[in-house]
């Protein structure tokens, strides 16, 4: 009946420990799921180092921003770092009411984002 929204999940690997996570569309309820399955999937793999690009992600709710501060307790836990990628200037006031800009590392690009998880990886 009503509008179907979708969530497109992608996600590619960098190198033996870095993967990126491409999102586009709603993230909410109802498609987050498939985001977090993607993303444990990569760290059950041994991927710590993710970088989640939202440049095509339109809306996130709760549910969302709780799956993306699991993750990076996840994968800090492992050693790791969740780097985010050009959230839209809607997502990116939603980081700056929940202060969650002061959790996540925000990049404008996914080179950005990947080359910053590379200094990290070698200054520790």
């Amino acid at each position: 009946m009503g509008n179907t929204i979708n969530l497109e999940v992608q996600t590619r690997t960098i190198d033996e420990r870095t993967a990126i996570v491409a999102l586009a569309g709603e993230m909410d309820v109802y498609t987050t799921p498939q985001a977090k399955e993607a993303m444990l999937d990569l760290l059950a793999k041994g991927y710590h180092h993710l970088v989640v690009n939202l440049q095509r992600t339109e809306y996130l709710d709760s549910t969302a921003l709780g799956v993306l501060v699991g993750t990076l307790k996840r994968v800090r836990e492992q050693g790791g770092d969740l780097r985010l990628v050009a959230p839209s200037a809607r997502i990116r006031r939603l980081l700056e009411i929940t202060r969650l800009v002061n959790v996540f590392h925000i990049d404008e690009t996914e080179e950005e984002a990947t080359a910053n998880l590379t200094q990290e990886g070698t200054e520790s």
